[in-house]
């Protein structure tokens, strides 16, 4: 009917995204645009300014930066676009840079967008070569719009990369999923890397030097229907900021002038078929400070009450970003209805199989999660309450020390349920066609999915959890469900012996030379210790040990990271 999976967390950076497509086709690509800079000058058919602070419509250009953007900043010469930031008066500000963008010149949707650059490194510095809408009124005011990072460095973490995926509704309901790539040695801005993004109508991948870190699968906007906003032409920008919200002021460590160097920009069309697998309609993945300023709301019931806010420890461990949801409820003891939360998104869901979502609930209670799914079905893209006109799906999670739809106490764990386990609840909303059908009116469906709400229906115990990444998919995310790595290139024993009383060992054989990060978990997701971090040969079976002699007993996750997998399994501590 559904299944539940556990996964403990891990930092490791080059594995941020599981949830990935089936394995893809070969892609081809012909060059369809690109400047290698081979001129004396900028060319003005390519690239045109962005001069000024952004004032008055962007002051700080939204991020409270404090460069001033000018043309003398940028020189072509011997192959390599140069951007310099300066310490320097101009405009009222206190350093002076460059932002160049492609807009009208070259746009594009959909493709690969590769970059080759050498990167500036100081406090306060914020390089970014990355990607907006052409026409930012189709979809709203950003980030319904969308933006693309190709990749962003902050001066002071030289060696660290980021890729971004900004969307969801206008600021402040803004959402964001993002991934980091670390450089195994030296930094950014030590020698030139290629940095590229691959961007398919319901896929966006990201590269460093040819090496695949991140995918999405799952974004929206408020705006319009999946696939937006990434549907629409997109242009190229590249700047180096000074200042700003990310990377803090300039300090006395910092040294100007500093430089941006550009080898090329290249575009390239698809000419396969690289998209294929699976579909995800992400629905709200928690990256929110203010739950309840994002559409979120929650009510009290006749039995009990609560609430929920954000959790910025407690974190899934595939995709968790900066927040979870937290939630808790409480009657004193008594059984019965405590309340309930949910959101407000309306999404339009073409075809999808399954409803999925992570929850680490506390040890010993035990309750019922009634999981709702309200679709329009009048076209007026509103669920009143109670309706005489839409429909209202339910399935019943129950959480328990034994489960089945979760286990309290069990960590974070994973759960995809069939829509077809959902039933017409026809007990308070009593309209509808009876068939989950959320398409937008505009998509020639008859109504989006409005909201999901959770009641929560408890036996007694008090109800508190943490919830992350609610997402609709058109297959079982499989790589979630089989634990299975991005790529099979290892071989890892399970722990032995298991229960252990002091220490347990488990080997590890590469087929490749990787980066290995390893590391122990309690069953709560809590870090508990490293246990290897290094590059690993191939071909050389090496044996690792769990030291459990200052560990309480307990289930334990030893988690093993590599450049191209990632595997959790559980080990059990015993202790006279």
């Amino acid at each position: 009917m559904f299944y539940q999976h556990l996964k403990a967390s891990c930092l490791f950076c080059g594995l941020f995204f599981l949830f990935l497509s089936t394995p893809l086709a070969a892609q081809e690509w012909e060059l369809v645009w690109s400047d290698e800079f081979d001129g004396t000058s900028l060319d003005a058919n390519k690239w045109s300014f962005q001069t000024g602070d952004g004032c008055p419509d962007l002051c700080g250009w939204g991020n409270n930066e404090l460069q001033w953007y000018q043309s003398d900043n940028i020189t072509v010469s011997d192959g390599l676009l140069t951007i310099t930031a300066r310490e320097e008066q101009a405009g009222g500000k206190n350093y002076t840079s460059s932002r160049i963008r492609t807009i009208n010149r070259g746009d594009w949707t959909y493709g690969r967008f590769e970059i080759r650059a050498k990167m500036p490194e100081g406090k306060g510095l914020w390089p970014a070569l990355w990607m907006l809408p052409t026409d930012p009124s189709i979809y709203g005011v950003w980030a319904a719009s969308g933006e693309i990072d190709i990749v962003e460095v902050l001066g002071d973490k030289p060696s660290e990369a980021l890729g971004t995926l900004h969307y969801g509704g206008s600021w402040p309901d803004n959402q964001k999923t993002g991934a980091t790539f670390t450089l195994p040695q030296g930094s950014f801005s030590d020698d030139f890397h290629v940095f590229a993004v691959e961007w398919f109508e319901t896929e966006i991948r990201w590269f460093i030097d040819d090496q695949q870190y991140a995918t999405i699968t799952n974004w929206s906007s408020s705006g319009g229907a999946f696939p937006a906003p990434f549907d629409v032409d997109f242009h190229i920008l590249m700047n180096v900021a000074v200042g700003g919200n990310l990377p803090g002021s300039p300090d006395a460590t910092t040294s100007f002038p500093q430089t941006m160097q550009v080898d090329y920009v290249r575009v390239y069309e698809s000419t396969g078929s690289g998209n294929t697998g699976s579909t995800d309609f992400l629905f709200d993945d928690m990256e929110h400070g203010n739950p309840l300023a994002n559409g979120w709301f929650s009510f009290n019931g006749d039995a009990g009450g609560g609430g929920i806010t954000q959790n910025n420890t407690d974190l899934e461990p595939t995709e968790g970003g900066n927040f979870s949801l937290e939630t808790g409820w409480g009657g004193g003891g008594n059984a019965g209805f405590y309340g309930g939360f949910g959101r407000t998104n309306r999404t339009s869901l073409p075809s999808v199989t399954h409803f999925n979502f992570w929850i680490n609930p506390n040890p010993v209670q035990s309750y019922t999660l009634e999981i709702n799914l309200q679709d329009d079905d009048d076209g007026d893209d509103q669920f009143p309450s109670p309706s005489t006109t839409d429909d209202e799906y339910q399935f019943d999670c129950v959480i328990s020390p034994s489960g089945p739809c979760a286990i309290a106490g069990g960590g974070w764990q994973f759960v995809s349920i069939p829509i077809e386990d959902f039933f017409d609840d026809n007990s308070f909303h009593t309209g509808g066609n009876g068939i989950f059908d959320p398409v937008a009116v505009g998509s020639g469906g008859n109504g989006q999915l409005v909201n999901v709400l959770l009641t929560v229906i408890s036996t007694g115990t008090d109800v508190n959890f943490r919830t992350d990444n609610w997402f609709f998919s058109d297959e079982t995310p499989t790589s979630i469900e089989d634990n299975s790595p991005l790529i099979s290139d290892y071989t890892l024993s399970s722990a032995y012996p298991n229960p252990f009383y002091s220490t347990a060992q488990f080997d590890l054989l590469l087929d490749t030379p990787q980066h290995i990060c390893i590391d122990l978990f309690d069953i709560l997701g809590r870090k508990v210790k490293n246990i290897y971090e290094g590059l690993l040969p191939a071909d050389n079976k090496r044996t690792f040990a769990i030291e459990g002699q200052e560990l309480p007993s307990g289930i334990y996750i030893y988690k093993v990271s590599g450049e191209t997998f990632s595997q959790a399994r559980q080990v059990l501590l015993v202790k006279n």
